[in-house]
């Protein structure tokens, strides 16, 4: 089923960042659970032809990252389960923290296009095997990142092996583009 590996790639995606493959992270006044309604909302998932739930919001409250306790993931499909988006909300305990985390992820991978200004001067777009493209920012001590992976392997549940690509992604497409870039665009609306 498509969704187990699009499941699987969003848990991966997790732990670049948090080291626990779950969700991300809360300053003192923001619980885990309430992270889950700054992510994208289904209806908007469903206008942008992610018409499947992936993976509902998941929160937690260990995600490794000591700067970083809290946080909240999702993940929607298109209806032919070829193209994801993965969202999640970070919240740290400090300013200094949510940018160090930034840096972190900045320095694991390749920029693959131009973020929206609206997402500030440090926010940053990288892509990785997959293809995934995902855009990073920092809002205050929030951290957040929508991820885009297109071309989701079938997987089988009759197979236990797997096949690892090391080939750099191709250049994400302008269409592409527009979709990671309105979905993180959402997602900052809904933090507010």
């Amino acid at each position: 089923m498509l969704r187990r590996t699009l499941a699987t790639a969003t848990v991966a995606l997790g732990m670049v960042l948090t080291g626990v493959g779950a969700a991300g992270a809360a300053g003192a006044s923001t619980s885990a659970k309430s992270l889950a309604k700054d992510l994208l909302t289904t209806s908007y998932a469903k206008k942008a032809g992610f018409t499947e739930v992936a993976v509902k919001p998941i929160t937690s409250s260990k995600t490794g990252v000591p700067s970083c306790p809290d946080g909240a993931q999702e993940a929607f499909e298109d209806g032919s389960n070829k193209t994801g988006v993965v969202a999640e909300v970070l919240v740290c305990t400090s300013k200094t923290a949510a940018a160090a985390l930034l840096t972190s992820v900045a320095a694991k991978g390749s920029t693959s296009a131009s973020p929206p200004k609206q997402l500030g001067s440090s926010a940053i777009e990288l892509s990785s095997n997959g293809p995934v493209y995902t855009i990073y920012w920092q809002h205050g001590d929030v951290f957040e990142f929508v991820g885009l992976q297109t071309k989701i392997p079938a997987s089988s549940s009759s197979s236990t092996s797997t096949t690892t690509t090391t080939a750099p992604a191709p250049p994400i497409t302008a269409a592409e583009q527009k979709t990671l870039s309105a979905a993180a665009l959402n997602q900052l609306k809904r933090l507010g």
